[in-house]
């Protein structure tokens, strides 16, 4: 309890100092289109906070992310296991994953609109931006089990079914939600950016640039503040899982 206590309070001192750093910074340029005060991003952001649109916005942006996400979870898990099996499938579709994996989440966004339509963008660019990340921890941590694990469950002649939950699912699981934790994230941040290109309507993206086309700072750094609430709220309810799946396997 005294350590949260103590973690706590740490982060609340180094949050205010850098919410003091902003309020000076915007005080000495003294130009709102350059730099807003805090104070002034989240005036603004509680007047949106009390429209409808706002929270449209962020159920629909979160929605179409979070789909294209556990899509993501799916695909890379059952590729990663399939590959595992067949070596062959390994060598064919490592390319593949590795190019999704350097392909910048820009040019990914330009060639989606030539694919999928704008209501889909987002959920197309956080399926192809996880995807890669959650294969390679599947990969690994299916590639990491025991064999002794497997050859006991061989000798006492366990179904595949019971295999897959006893031994696979627990052994690979911390590994899935480590990529769970850290994709979400910045799945988030690239469907946000492909709405913002691809003018996604109902969406975070399509606010950000009706507020830069304006020049509307206010609304600008108070999208950009819910986008970074939003982030924070969802790497902590990953955190919470991935300890739950701690305790279970340990279990």
């Amino acid at each position: 309890m005294k350590k949260l206590v103590v973690g706590f309070f740490k982060n609340a001192v180094a949050i205010a100092f850098w919410l003091i750093v902003w309020q000076v910074a915007s005080y000495v340029i003294g130009n709102p289109l350059i730099l807003i005060s805090p104070i002034a991003t989240f005036l603004r952001l509680w007047e949106l906070a009390g429209e409808g649109a706002f929270w449209l916005s962020v159920w629909f942006s979160l929605g179409r992310v979070v789909f294209g996400f556990l899509l993501s979870m799916v695909v890379g898990a059952g590729l990663a296991g399939l590959c595992y099996k067949v070596p062959l499938l390994h060598t064919l579709f490592l390319p593949l994953i590795n190019v999704m994996k350097s392909v910048p989440v820009v040019s990914f966004t330009v060639l989606a609109l030539f694919w999928v339509s704008r209501d889909n963008l987002s959920v197309f660019i956080a399926f192809v931006t996880v995807l890669p990340i959650v294969f390679f921890n599947a990969y690994e941590g299916i590639k990491n089990i025991d064999p002794k694990l497997l050859e006991m469950a061989r000798v006492l002649r366990a179904s595949p079914v019971k295999t897959a939950v006893n031994i696979h699912l627990p052994h690979t699981l911390p590994s899935i939600f480590a990529a769970a934790a850290s994709g979400l994230g910045f799945a988030f941040k690239a469907g946000v950016t492909a709405e913002l290109i691809g003018f996604v309507r109902n969406s975070i993206g399509l606010n950000l640039h009706t507020a830069r086309n304006f020049l509307m700072m206010e609304d600008a750094m108070a999208w950009t503040v819910t986008i970074v609430l939003l982030g924070y709220v969802i790497e902590k309810v990953f955190s919470l899982l991935l300890r739950r799946v701690d305790i279970w396997q340990s279990k």
